[in-house]
């Protein structure tokens, strides 16, 4: 009886700080994400009325099992009447990912980067007009986000044997196939870590046997759905529902995608604002810092990691498919907080022990991390619904 009050107390010694920190942070962003949700348009946009007709019952999602994690919480929210209109469960649906992401995003940069990287980068990211239209958007997009709970699960199995942990990951597994595109990442991770799996069989052979039954039962849906048409095969990789990718289309796209992020973004007024570039300049600065960090430390796992996603992620975003360049957001800004962390620790190094000066270099970052939220807020919530695109995009009643 000692040794577990022991064990729960040195348990709550160590993590209720960033419980708190983690606390807040949700808070926050879950009054964030829910802020004029239903309001702030007036409408809804077409596709948003396409994903609700997948999303309209159980038989409709069997039919149309892609995206069905997306479908099926969408589904439970207009359900259980949640709001007087349908088209608005789809956007509840895709605020809860939305704060999975931030969850996720927040585990895996105080793992690397620390608490307070871990903070300032979470309320970079979240407060990014990039993150607001993809998690507060009634469409399937914001599932490309999930990827970095893959990203975490794969850190966190590495250091741990909880039962707990390997049945969260086989459900995340089964959960990615129904995904487009992210089939590719579940396969090189258990190439990836083809030794800890092999290790975890040894170990643990009766629940690696139950969490397989248990990803054919989840994925049973999709399995059949290919059966009755093979050419959904497709769309599971990433690639074009009609045709196949054009290679010189797919270049173009490839050499956008750079450009959208730093100089000039798509026109695309449903997820977008004009031709505004996907990062601010500050953002810029700190992922040219967090990328330099990363080369440095080539040789970390974390390194590596981040180098398969991006060259991945990039590739299928450029194929035309349904992977969109969302499924960069969350790394680019893992290497933006990186950013932010090394500078702050380069200032500490330059003043080891003054400590004015020191709480100078915080207030300073602190202050371009607020004026760099504060823009994506306005971008997001004042000049986007206002602009006479938007207002022509979103005109379902």
């Amino acid at each position: 009886m000692r040794s577990r009050t022991n064990k729960l107390r040195n348990l709550v010694a160590t993590y209720w700080q960033p419980a708190v920190f983690y606390g807040m942070l949700i808070v926050f962003f879950g009054l964030l994400l829910w802020f004029k949700l239903g309001t702030l348009l007036g409408n809804y946009s077409q596709d948003e009325l396409d994903t609700l007709r997948s999303a309209h019952g159980l038989r409709e999602i069997m039919h149309h099992p892609m995206n069905a994690p997306f479908t099926i919480v969408a589904y439970l929210f207009r359900v259980a009447h949640f709001s007087g209109h349908d088209l608005f469960s789809l956007r509840a649906a895709a605020t809860l990912f939305g704060l999975l992401t931030l969850t996720t995003f927040y585990w895996l940069v105080r793992h690397w980067h620390g608490e307070r990287t871990a903070i300032l980068g979470t309320i970079l990211f979240g407060c990014s007009a990039w993150f607001l239209h993809t998690a507060r958007l009634g469409t399937p997009e914001v599932l490309l986000f999930v990827l970095a709970s893959l990203a975490a699960g794969s850190v966190w199995l590495k250091h741990t044997d909880n039962r707990l942990v390997l049945v969260i990951g086989f459900v995340l597994a089964a959960t990615l196939l129904y995904i487009p595109g992210l089939i590719w990442f579940l396969l090189i991770l258990g190439i990836w870590q083809a030794k800890t799996i092999a290790r975890l069989f040894r170990e643990h052979l009766s629940i690696m046997l139950a969490g397989i039954a248990a990803i054919l039962a989840l994925i049973s849906p999709l399995v059949w759905a290919v059966y009755k048409s093979p050419i959904l095969l497709k769309t599971i990789a990433g690639l074009p529902a009609q045709g196949w990718p054009d290679p010189v289309d797919s270049l173009l796209r490839l050499a956008h995608i750079p450009v959208n992020l730093i100089v000039r973004g798509p026109l695309d007024p449903e997820h977008w604002l004009d031709r505004l570039a996907l990062l601010d300049a500050f953002s810029i600065t700190m992922l040219a810092l967090g990328i330099y960090l990363y080369i440095r430390h080539w040789r970390l796992v974390r390194a590596k990691l981040m180098a398969v996603v991006v060259v991945v992620g990039v590739i299928l975003a450029s194929l035309g498919g349904a992977v969109t360049i969302a499924i960069l957001a969350p790394f680019l800004y893992i290497m933006i907080a990186a950013g932010v962390g090394f500078m702050l620790d380069r200032w500490y190094s330059v003043f080891p022990r003054n400590t004015i000066a020191q709480a100078v270099g915080v207030v300073l970052v602190s202050l371009a991390i607020i004026s760099a939220s504060w823009y994506g807020l306005r971008q997001y919530y004042v000049a986007w619904p206002n602009a006479p695109a938007t207002k022509q995009t979103f005109v379902v009643q």
